[in-house]
């Protein structure tokens, strides 16, 4: 059993994002862990409510609850409201712990131009780990199996990638819109229709996102880029 080390204390300023709504709040107690079990750790600590457009008043003290197993039916908690600054640049905080293994995985945000050590091979940038794609997923395994291509660069790590197109409303979005969101996963082997299957399979998180603190172990490395901007994240 792992040694817990909570990320929260009483006094942190913490908001609730969800439905487009965000409330922040500040801790009035500790994270207490009552629940501790090889797959399953419940915490729960109170907050005050600061400031919010979700139906709740400032000074309202609201209770929560976070299980290990299930994140995504709990609150989804950050540093900073995503509405604001941009669901890329807030530190999520969900769940509130950390493991001593699980830690040494963390969520890193990178430049899509960064140099990047995986699996022990250099990749320069984002436009080189795509140019190593072998296997390439639309959305989901369930629409059909992956499609193996050849990639145009070769080394000893394999990558493989499932995307999701931007979503389009109209006739503009459908002629000009041409970014994806995209996941990839890296192997020492050849990337196999199990390996996408699996990849499909993991929870979805904002914009299609596969990467979360929650991912097994034996998924890593990933690394997601949401299709504009520079940054990507990257889970070794």
């Amino acid at each position: 059993m792992f040694m817990e080390r909570c990320k929260l204390k009483k006094g942190d300023r913490i908001y609730e994002c969800r439905y487009h709504e965000a409330t922040l709040t500040e801790l009035i107690t500790d994270p207490e862990l009552l629940v501790q079990g090889e797959d399953s750790h419940y915490w729960h600590w109170e907050a005050k409510v600061i400031e919010s457009n979700a139906g709740v008043e400032p000074g309202d003290v609201i209770s929560y609850g976070i299980t290990e197993e299930a994140p995504a039916y709990g609150p989804c908690l950050y540093r900073q409201n995503i509405y604001a600054v941009g669901w890329e640049n807030a530190e999520r905080l969900l769940p509130p712990f950390d493991t001593s293994e699980r830690g040494s995985h963390e969520i890193r945000r990178c430049s899509i131009t960064d140099d990047i050590e995986i699996l022990g091979h250099v990749f320069h940038g984002l436009k080189d780990i795509q140019a190593h794609i072998e296997m390439s997923l639309y959305k989901s395994y369930s629409r059909g199996e992956a499609n193996a291509r050849e990639p145009k660069q070769k080394c000893e790590v394999h990558v493989g990638e499932m995307w999701m197109p931007y979503p389009c409303f109209d006739s503009s979005d459908f002629a000009n819109e041409n970014r994806d969101y995209q996941n990839f996963i890296f192997r020492r082997r050849p990337i196999t229709q199990e390996d996408m299957k699996k990849l499909s399979e993991l929870p979805r998180q904002c914009n299609e996102c596969r990467i979360s603190e929650n991912v097994p172990v034996e998924m890593l490395p990933m690394v997601y880029y949401v299709g504009d901007g520079d940054v990507m994240l990257v889970r070794l």
